[in-house]
């Protein structure tokens, strides 16, 4: 079966992958649509090394093909999406509600990825990670369930309260779904900071209230214009650079929330001002990843239809051209880029 792998340095290809074969509570399911990440885009960069093991691909939602015979909860023909990995739920840090913390977190995962003709889900996520879609939901709306509970675990990692203003940084796929987000948590106004002239305008027609383009404002002085010179109650920073962080914590207002959440590089450092810190009373914390609980909780989010989430995908690519869908989202042609099969 074909699958969507990374190559060389900057290659993606459709790879032959064995097909896989379920063991007793597995799932096997033909997936249906899969939005790219920033995440395969930094793979494909990154390259395999000459080893390739994995399909890209984990915000999917698929249709069940296959189950065990013992199974009797689940049924051939049911759409379903599924965590891309699993905490264990006995840890001490999944003990502690701090899942995407588990040291086990990665033991399980869709295999080979959701980026490929056939997918097992494993037992485990079969039991504990895998959400029925609601018939009249559209399946390329369920796949955003994944980035969608990755923001929500962030949004509730630094404790968004009804009537808060938020700042997100950054104008990318997560930083418009950040603002969706922030709205659906009652947020009293939504501002996106960015450099990217189209997006913004998506940004600004579906989700903000206030997009600032920082190639022609100063962000802070902005952010203050319209928080009355306090700063924002919550800065998430969407962006991987040591430099959108810096920008997000001067834009924080005093006793405010920091949250650094996008991924970075290796050694990416910046400088603190630590009598700021102690005087001004705000609060940092990081966010990666989800959980369980998040995916429901997102799906829950698209059914309440309070927010219109379909703006965020931007571009559709049949399966065959998922190649062209990674350059789509390498080049930030758009927002999110959905492969449909």
């Amino acid at each position: 079966m074909k699958g969507l792998a990374a190559g060389k340095p900057g290659e993606a290809l459709l790879f032959d992958f064995p097909q896989p074969k379920i063991n007793d509570g597995d799932l096997m399911v033909k997936p249906l649509a899969c939005g790219i990440c920033s995440t395969d885009v930094k793979m494909v960069n990154r390259g395999s090394g000459g080893n390739i093991e994995y399909a890209l691909g984990h915000e999917v939602a698929a249709e069940i093909v296959e189950v065990s015979e013992t199974e009797k909860r689940w049924e051939v023909g049911q759409k379903v999406v599924a965590v891309p990995y699993l905490p264990c739920g006995v840890c001490y840090y999944c003990q502690h509600s701090q899942p995407t913390l588990c040291k086990n977190l990665f033991s399980v995962f869709l295999e080979p990825g959701g980026l490929a003709e056939l997918v097992k889900i494993p037992r485990e996520i079969a039991s504990r990670g895998t959400f029925i879609i609601p018939d009249d939901m559209p399946v390329d709306i369920a796949a955003l369930a994944e980035p969608f509970g990755c923001v929500i675990k962030g949004i509730e990692d630094v404790g968004l309260k009804t009537g808060d203003s938020v700042l997100i940084v950054g104008d990318g796929p997560m930083g418009a779904i950040a603002a969706a987000v922030s709205s659906y948590y009652g947020a009293n106004m939504v501002m996106v900071a960015g450099l990217t002239p189209h997006r913004l305008a998506v940004v600004d027609q579906y989700f903000a209230d206030v997009v600032i383009d920082v190639t022609k404002s100063d962000l802070q002085a902005e952010v203050n214009e319209y928080t009355h010179g306090r700063g924002a109650d919550i800065v998430l920073s969407a962006v991987s650079s040591a430099e959108a962080l810096t920008s997000a914590i001067e834009c924080v207002r005093p006793g405010g929330r920091v949250n650094a959440f996008a991924g970075v590089e290796d050694g990416t450092i910046i400088s603190l001002d630590l009598k700021k810190l102690h005087y001004q009373q705000y609060h940092m914390t990081g966010s990666f990843g989800v959980g369980p609980e998040h995916l429901f909780k997102a799906l829950d989010m698209f059914a309440s239809g309070k927010v219109d989430v379909a703006p965020v995908i931007s571009a559709h690519f049949p399966f065959a051209q998922a190649v062209d869908a990674i350059a789509y989202a390498r080049d930030r042609a758009g927002l999110k880029a959905m492969v449909n099969f």
